[in-house]
């Protein structure tokens, strides 16, 4: 799954195969919020607030528990809307369950790039790390954070591709339509990713 990640062919990761694909994204991206409601849980366990800023006046101290109980509900809601921007500025007559197959893909895919930085900060912590001492890792400038940041950059820059390539692949489009579209979508997930997710 990790080489699928990565892959540059297109959207060929098999989700929008089979008789059931709309069966097959939903648990896709269950597994993704399971994953995520993991570590949050863990977080919040060991008392870790969020490293980086809370924009939607929540108390820091618990925020990951809010997030275990409202993760699934956001990435399937995000999951919808992005379908419904690819949908509403893409070319009528497509299959709705095809688009909302590779739209998962799309948004669980870069989920999945960026749960990494919390689950090794989910990780640390479980073994006994404090959270005064994980800010002063990633606070200075270094390999820890350029490696944390990158996982991030990666996960963005993944959503941009991915959702470019399924405007691209669903509705046939021209690469500059394409792109437009698939940014559109993109910058509602990340924007979401941004808000929210910590």
């Amino acid at each position: 799954m990790a080489l699928a990640l990565f892959r540059p062919r297109g959207l060929d990761h098999g989700i929008a195969k089979g008789r059931h694909p709309l069966r097959r994204a939903s648990a896709f991206l269950g597994g993704v919020g399971a994953a995520h409601i993991v570590t949050s849980v863990v977080l919040a366990a060991t008392g870790a607030v969020p490293t980086a800023p809370v924009l939607i006046g929540l108390d820091p101290v618990n925020y990951h528990v809010w997030q275990a109980l409202f993760i699934v509900p956001l990435i399937f809601t995000v999951w919808v809307l992005s379908s419904g921007v690819i949908l509403v500025l893409g070319k009528k007559g497509c299959r709705r369950s095809q688009l909302l197959a590779e739209t998962a893909w799309a948004w669980g895919g870069p989920l999945l790039v960026a749960w990494v930085p919390a689950l090794v900060q989910a990780a640390f912590m479980a073994l006994g790390m404090g959270q005064e001492e994980w800010v002063t890792l990633f606070s200075e400038p270094g390999p820890w954070q350029t490696g944390y940041l990158a996982f991030y950059a990666a996960a963005a820059a993944l959503a941009v591709r991915d959702f470019i390539l399924v405007a691209r692949t669903v509705h046939k489009k021209p690469w500059p339509a394409a792109v437009l579209t698939g940014t559109a979508a993109a910058a509602l997930a990340i924007g979401a990713f941004v808000l929210f997710i910590r």
